[in-house]
């Protein structure tokens, strides 16, 4: 029923009255001529409603029944359109604009990625161009199946990846790789030894597992055995075991660091440009008719994208940073090469030296050659114990 009455206002209808005359009769003659009509009315002023293009074959059968016709009601799409349609100007604008639309909907205008996590955006995005997918391109060209080969040979982290094109979008969906956990026995399992870390004299020994070959007071150098994995019972007997302990020894460590005197740097001088430019179905419109700086600048890019119902439109806004630098040749004081150098030992010790306990230190300052040697001397606690494994065939 909705499809007759959408097919009637589609194509148009009238509704009219019988004006004098025999009513039956006209109806008569309309049914031999196979005219159709329907809601068709009673009375005085009765009548019907028919198809636009089938008014005309009513004006015989009214004559035949000496009675006219008057049009009271005009309903449907070619009445509705009237005024329009003698402006071509709007027509075909109408008929531009659906054909731009069908155009516009060949292509692929966003693109998503969504989980990464260790992975940037910009990375994927960046190779994604690489192989010809960007904002712009026919959907035609985006084979989803070799393009997430590609990528999953790119990016070797990717445990699985999926293409999709919906509508004009294509959403690059991932997941990353899951490192397996290290599946770690009983230490029992395994045997090893313990050996010296670095040299030094030991202050302590907490032996746990093994037989113990040095003792509280001893020197030892790097690379010594300190815990034996050979264990022998009470019978004689000799076993092989998983040897762990603590060993607390006195060590020594020099620390270096290097500070030039003379150095170049490269300084802001306070002088901006910003450039904006609207992203326009892959196209840049300049909103800024500055163009680019001559000279020494760095350049920073922001796209910011425009949503609409969490999807993304193929409209957005580049905006462009560009920064004047320049070069500055710069001769440190001795304080300052001083301070710079302090700074980076304390680096150091956060890094080399995180599990010790310093006793002493001293440092030493060295200027030669426009350069500054800082050195630093500890003396430190630390747990010199390290397990090396044996392999057993």
């Amino acid at each position: 029923m909705i499809s007759l009455h959408l097919t009637r206002w589609l194509l148009g209808y009238v509704r009219f009255s019988v004006v004098g005359g025999s009513h039956e009769r006209f109806l008569n003659y309309c049914a031999r001529s196979g005219v159709n009509l329907w809601d068709i009315q009673g009375g005085r002023d009765g009548g019907a409603c028919v198809a636009v293009q089938s008014y005309r074959a009513l004006r015989p059968c009214a004559r035949k029944a000496d009675a006219k016709l008057k049009v009271r009601e005009r309903h449907g799409f070619p009445f509705a359109t009237k005024g329009i349609r003698k402006r071509r100007g709007i027509l075909a604008g109408a008929v531009l604009f659906m054909i731009v639309i069908h155009l516009l909907s060949l292509h692929v205008w966003s693109i998503t990625v969504s989980g990464n996590t260790s992975i940037p955006t910009e990375q994927i995005e960046a190779e994604l161009v690489r192989m010809g997918v960007q904002p712009g391109v026919l959907k035609s060209k985006v084979q989803p199946q070799a393009l997430q080969q590609k990528l999953m040979l790119k990016f070797p982290q990717v445990g699985w990846l999926s293409v999709n094109t919906r509508g004009c979008s294509a959403e690059i969906q991932m997941q990353e790789k899951v490192d397996r956990p290290l599946i770690t026995g009983d230490k029992g399992e395994t045997v090893c030894n313990i050996k010296a870390a670095r040299t030094g004299q030991i202050l302590s020994m907490d032996v746990f597992t093994g037989t113990p070959q040095v003792s509280k007071g001893d020197a030892v150098v790097e690379g010594q055995l300190l815990i034996s994995c050979v264990v022998e019972d009470n019978l004689g007997y000799s076993t092989l075991r998983h040897a762990a302990g603590k060993i607390i020894a006195e060590t020594s460590r020099t620390l270096t660091a290097e500070v030039d005197l003379k150095r170049t740097e490269v300084k802001p001088t306070g002088k901006t440009l910003t450039r904006r430019c609207l992203s326009l179905f892959g196209t840049r419109v300049p909103l800024t008719f500055a163009g680019k700086p001559v000279g020494n600048y760095r350049v920073e890019g922001v796209r910011t994208d425009l949503k609409l119902m969490n999807s993304i439109l193929p409209l957005g806004v580049y905006e462009e940073k560009w920064t004047e630098e320049r070069t500055e040749n710069i001769t440190l004081t001795k304080q300052q090469a001083i301070a710079e150098a302090k700074n980076q030992m304390e680096q150091k010790q956060k890094e080399e030296l995180k599990d010790a306990k310093i006793i002493s230190a001293s440092e030493d300052s060295n200027f030669a050659d426009s350069r500054l040697i800082y050195t630093l001397k500890v003396k430190c606690e630390e747990n010199i114990a390290q397990e090396s494994e044996i392999l057993i065939k």
